[in-house]
């Protein structure tokens, strides 16, 4: 987990978030009750001088600035007031376990970033779980009463109707934060579309022709994108060159990488073929509120809901579906000439 997760604060920035990122202009004032002040609240490592100069502000990219630097075929994009995203048989929580689903470092910087105190860290978490490969914790609590926040939604609605597979959406609707302006909504939900369609749930851009001597599939007419060069092109207007680096793996080497997308003979897309299923007990997800950082980011919190009661049989039984547990994953724009760009983001289930 990269360090500048150090930088986040569950605590309301308004003012900073307002004038870097104000909402669309169809969204209504807000009404929902303030939200409540959290337990929980990571600590910045870099505490400003007095004297220095204010957070830097951020000129918002229009969306069809954005949309321009897209390859030829560019998804279409629309808003509308949205709501949190709970599962319709759910009922929400009074409050819910708060938790780290996998920390790659040690017990000691897991409590040190998310600024609780150690004595109680280690009496939430008596017998840590931890990997068999890594070396990493699973499961580590950091609130056993945590009241979720309840903040302003939008949904937007993404659209590729030049998609043609079965499998694949051609349009899609992701609630994100009303607080994001058009550009930074429409570049998380495009993230996310990527991540379920093609690199999380399933990887690969559908349909496609397997390469049966070589063992790897190539993208034929009707998927997302047929020309690595494209791919790479929107890939890069929506992630990071960090993020992209992940994804993306350049010209096809001898020994190629699973998960990974490659440019092939003629500028074809190259790639693996994976599914993976959900977890069952996730039944919604929620945000705090974004947050303009000191060094120009937008970060803030994806707050998983599942339910791990031992009473909890699955979907369809007569019994009340209450969250106890959430998951928080950091998510975390940055600023480029051209618009937001997803830098940190993750598969709510």
């Amino acid at each position: 987990m990269r360090a500048r997760l150090a930088c986040l604060s569950l605590t309301l920035a308004a003012g900073l978030v307002l004038s870097a990122c104000a909402g669309p202009a169809s969204q209504p004032e807000p009404t929902a009750t303030p939200e409540p002040v959290p337990i929980v609240t990571p600590t910045p490592s870099r505490t400003p001088d007095p004297t220095a100069t204010p957070a830097p502000s951020y000129t918002p990219v229009s969306l069809d600035t954005w949309l321009a630097v897209m390859p030829e075929n560019a998804p279409s994009f629309s808003y509308a007031s949205g709501e949190l995203d709970v599962d319709e048989d759910v009922s929400w929580p009074e409050k819910v376990r708060l938790k780290i689903w996998y920390w790659p470092g040690t017990l000691e910087e897991a409590a040190e970033t998310y600024n609780i105190p150690w004595e109680r860290f280690q009496a939430m978490n008596p017998d840590p779980e931890i990997s068999d490969y890594s070396g990493g914790y699973y499961n580590l609590c950091l609130d056993d009463a945590y009241v979720l926040p309840q903040i302003e939604m939008q949904d937007v609605t993404i659209e590729t109707p030049w998609v043609a597979f079965t499998r694949t959406e051609a349009m899609d609707i992701y609630t994100v934060p009303a607080a994001l302006d058009e550009q930074a909504a429409a570049a998380m939900a495009a993230a996310y579309d990527f991540m379920y369609e093609h690199y999380g749930m399933h990887i690969g851009t559908d349909p496609s022709e397997y390469q049966e001597e070589e063992g790897y599939y190539i993208s034929t007419d009707g998927a997302l994108y047929t020309r690595y060069t494209d791919l790479e092109q929107y890939l890069g207007s929506v992630f990071s060159q960090e993020y992209c680096a992940g994804m993306l793996g350049g010209p096809l080497p001898e020994e190629w990488e699973f998960g990974k997308y490659y440019q092939g003979a003629d500028d074809s897309i190259v790639f693996g073929v994976g599914d993976r299923g959900s977890d069952i007990t996730h039944c919604g997800t929620v945000y705090t509120q974004p947050e303009l950082q000191p060094d120009g980011s937008i970060q803030f919190w994806q707050l998983c809901l599942h339910i791990e009661s031992e009473d909890f049989m699955g979907w369809g039984q007569d019994m009340e579906y209450i969250p106890d547990t959430a998951y928080i994953r950091p998510v975390c724009l940055i600023p480029t000439e051209t618009g937001w760009r997803v830098d940190e983001l993750s598969l709510p289930s």
